[in-house]
């Protein structure tokens, strides 16, 4: 298959993620809501893709960030199947997030994923929740059966077992994913 229809193809298929993330994440907020339980409107978080406006703002980040972005131009160009998000809140930028699946699709590896170093910011402690449910749906739309943490950071493995994922016989931090 030509790799410009691969490409669209893909691009069609982020889209639509990032658009069912964020309605998932609206319907939640409603839900919890409903029962007192989030002090934080959801439906101003935007899940978008990472481009120059969310390089610009990930540039005030600063030093303490763990990651460097900027690469992920360069990496999105190379692999057509990868997704890349960013999370915002209104028109602060909280957190980023590269996945790639592996050739045969049946697992999607998340080889990036941070959030925004400042303690203060609105999605503090939720980023990895949101980029979960974006990287999800992707995974759904393009077959994948398991989501995959790429050489995950030791502080960072309690708050993705807590999320869902598991190791499994390989030592792999994975999590099955379910289907519609």
């Amino acid at each position: 298959m030509p790799r410009e229809r691969t490409q669209l193809r893909y691009q069609l298929y982020r889209s639509k993620a990032r658009h069912l993330a964020r309605l998932t994440t609206a319907q939640m907020y409603k839900e919890l809501k409903q029962i007192a339980a989030t002090e934080i409107d959801l439906t101003n978080v935007r899940f978008e893709a990472i481009n120059a406006d969310a390089l610009a703002a990930y540039s005030f980040w600063g030093g303490d960030s763990f990651f460097s972005w900027d690469e992920v131009v360069r990496w999105k160009a190379k692999e057509p199947m990868s997704f890349d998000l960013s999370i915002w809140f209104g028109f602060e930028l909280c957190g980023l997030c590269f996945a790639n699946p592996n050739q045969s699709r049946l697992r999607v590896r998340i080889v990036r994923l941070e959030g925004k170093p400042d303690k203060n910011h609105p999605l503090k402690n939720r980023i990895a929740t949101l980029a979960l449910i974006a990287v999800s749906h992707y995974a759904r739309i393009i077959g994948s059966r398991r989501i995959e943490i790429q050489e995950p950071i030791a502080g960072a493995i309690p708050l993705y077992r807590e999320i869902g994922f598991e190791f499994d016989a390989e030592r792999r931090l994975v999590m099955v994913v379910e289907s519609d």
